[in-house]
């Protein structure tokens, strides 16, 4: 079937009903979830009377966590070159509370992913994408700090931009068949693939992505950048627009410069951020310099899905 003929019978599918499908997410028994030990290590970050021995005992119970917590802290993004840490209290001192938290959140998402792989929507490819956003949006926020008025740590920002699109877990789920649709569809026309996921499946993925922030209970600054990152001038929590900005032009130099590839053919970005933010092409040439050598440094985050 040709690209054109392709496009003309996508655009006569019926899209799925919105009620249907968030009486679907309401109901669903295996929605993904966060671990308990996610849950408990967020509410340690948050007591100030907690330290690394702390942390270490609740990740002792996950495995998993623990041993990817030592991967990283043992990869060169994180080395100083003066031998392995073996043992997890360190390892939390080295890499701090926030990035701990960061590696079981991100862990805990994208393992909600099935394992079977379709050509039209490529995980490792999001899954890079979404790491590659994580790390431009720090390196602007280094460059951009004087024109940021919120208080941002580079954990919360990394983590803002690898979570960005988790909403697309859900699509993957259940609402596949219309979110590959909208994939085709947005790649034949060369449309924003968030509007043609409104054609096809009813809503967004920041909308839904949004919902799952919540359910999860994982900070309104998190939701308000899943919820905006596509209009962040649209975020109504006007404290909060300064990482949502940040995310947003991080995305689309991702999508630009063909860091990963998270479904969405035809990426653009609001003028009014990247004049405010001052980034100028001499600006954004000097950031990919040096995103290009953190992201050689980060394929140790590519081993968490």
């Amino acid at each position: 079937m040709s690209q054109d003929n392709a496009a003309s019978s996508l655009s006569v599918a019926r899209a799925r009903d919105p009620r249907e499908l968030w009486a679907i997410f309401e109901s669903a028994e295996d929605l993904p979830t966060l671990p308990e030990v996610a849950i408990r290590l967020q509410g340690v970050v948050n007591d100030s009377r907690s330290g690394a021995k702390d942390v270490a005992r609740i990740i002792e119970d996950d495995p998993a966590i623990a041993t990817k917590v030592l991967k990283v802290v043992n990869s060169a993004f994180y080395s100083t070159g003066h031998g392995s840490i073996t043992n997890l209290q360190p390892a939390i001192a080295r890499l701090g509370f926030l990035t701990v938290v960061n590696i079981a959140l991100s862990t805990s998402i994208f393992q909600a992913f099935s394992e079977t792989e379709e050509p039209v929507f490529d995980r490792k490819e999001f899954w890079r994408h979404s790491i590659s956003v994580g790390i431009v949006a720090s390196v602007l926020h280094d460059y951009a700090a004087d024109k940021i008025e919120q208080p941002l740590s580079r954990d919360i920002v990394h983590l803002a931009g690898i979570v960005h699109d988790m909403g697309k877990i859900l699509f993957e789920r259940y609402a596949n068949t219309e979110f590959h649709q909208a994939i085709t569809s947005a790649k034949a026309a060369d449309l924003p693939a968030v509007k043609e996921e409104r054609r096809f499946v009813g809503m967004g993925h920041d909308e839904v992505g949004a919902w799952l922030a919540q359910k999860w209970n994982i900070g309104e600054t998190i939701e308000a950048v899943v919820r905006w990152h596509h209009d962040p001038l649209e975020c109504p929590q006007e404290h909060l627009q300064p990482l949502v900005k940040l995310i947003h032009m991080a995305d689309y130099i991702c999508h630009n410069q063909v860091l990963g590839d998270s479904g969405n053919p035809s990426p653009s970005y609001d003028y009014r951020v990247r004049e405010e933010l001052d980034l100028t092409v001499e600006k954004i040439g000097e950031i990919m310099q040096t995103v290009h050598e953190e992201a050689e440094k980060s394929d140790i985050l590519l081993s968490l899905t």
